[in-house]
């Protein structure tokens, strides 16, 4: 009747670590690198699991058990993903509008960029721009029953 949770196991050797600072974010030690690595702002489950095959880490692996070699490894690809033939396709700033190069950010810096590619939109007046400053849907949802935030559609119910 009752569901039972999967218990992981973890061996407590001397090298296992709770809390893993990778990227200037903590990441709880007993998850699985390719889960780890996306708590990191910028980072995907596919880019994830690609840095754990370059690096030649089982999936398996828990962050916590990483050693500070790793974790400098995970953080050198991270900074530079093209210096170790990670595919342009997977970088999240591509053709950058100002240097023009592919580019892969994260953490702070991805959320200033983001802020500052609004912030383009609005001053330029585009449509995107616009929709942002009303706050309202961007990438062409619907928007008759969702994305009016607090307004009600439909029928309301007579007061006795």
């Amino acid at each position: 009747m009752g569901s039972k949770k999967k218990v992981i196991k973890i061996s407590h050797e001397s090298g296992f670590r709770y809390l893993v600072r990778v990227m200037s974010t903590d990441i709880k030690g007993d998850l699985p690198i390719h889960l780890g690595l996306t708590r990191i702002k910028g980072v995907n489950r596919r880019l994830a699991t690609l840095i754990a095959n370059k690096l030649e880490i089982s999936l398996d692996t828990r962050i916590g058990t990483l050693t500070e070699k790793s974790i400098k490894d995970i953080e050198a690809i991270l900074a530079n993903p093209l210096e170790y033939n990670i595919p342009p396709y997977l970088l999240n700033r591509r053709k950058d509008r100002f240097s023009g190069e592919d580019r892969h950010i994260t953490e702070a810096q991805l959320v200033l960029t983001t802020k500052q590619d609004i912030e383009r939109y609005i001053r330029t007046r585009s449509r995107r721009g616009i929709r942002h400053q009303y706050g309202l849907k961007v990438r062409g949802q619907r928007t008759r029953t969702h994305g009016k935030k607090g307004t009600t559609v439909g029928v309301s119910k007579k007061k006795k």
